[in-house]
């Protein structure tokens, strides 16, 4: 989530990939960041071996590219210094 979050303060869109199992973590990590829009594409967890996480990955690939082309973008004052 961070890293996303530090791709977007340099200008690079940037979009979190997370499992079921992650999905309130990256919630609350965006909600305490007051980060709400910050885009989260979410695969079915676990993602498993090579085959079936290439697989998972095949069916979010379209919402991890609008999300990218679509991305929040971090406000200018927003800094992420209290974290790192």
């Amino acid at each position: 989530m961070l890293d996303g979050m530090r791709f977007e303060e340099t200008g690079k869109p940037a979009v979190v990939v997370a499992t079921t199992h992650f999905v309130r973590l990256a919630t609350s990590i965006k909600q305490s960041m007051h980060l709400a829009a910050f885009p989260v594409v979410v695969v079915p967890h676990p993602l498993g071996d090579r085959v079936v996480a290439g697989a998972k990955a095949a069916l979010v690939a379209a919402d991890i590219v609008k999300a990218v082309t679509q991305s929040s973008r971090l406000p200018a004052e927003h800094a992420l210094e209290a974290v790192r």
